[in-house]
């Protein structure tokens, strides 16, 4: 299935060949992609916890530490502390 996906960056389009049913056409046009930002801010894991010390959250926001949240990454760890889930959550 082809997808055609704008470029912001460029002002181009792309358009990648995918198989039939693995993902709609919203995901592949917005997947895990963040509008522009000029901050981002991250959290820590706690200890005692899977990925203690690991990235927890990655915040992005458009006019500095204080601006507006333009999107989050929150990310998951295994009992080993290896990474095992991204899941944007704004």
């Amino acid at each position: 299935m082809p997808v055609t996906k704008p470029d912001y960056s460029t002002g181009f389009s792309t358009t990648t060949n995918l198989d039939a049913g693995t993902y709609s056409v919203t995901q592949i046009a917005d997947g895990l992609s963040i509008p522009k930002y000029d901050y981002i801010a991250l959290t820590y894991v706690p200890s005692g916890s899977d990925g203690a010390g690991e990235i927890q959250t990655v915040t992005y926001k458009t006019g500095g530490s204080g601006g507006i949240t333009v999107g989050a990454l929150l990310l998951g760890y295994d009992a080993s502390n290896r990474l095992s889930t991204v899941t944007r959550t704004a």
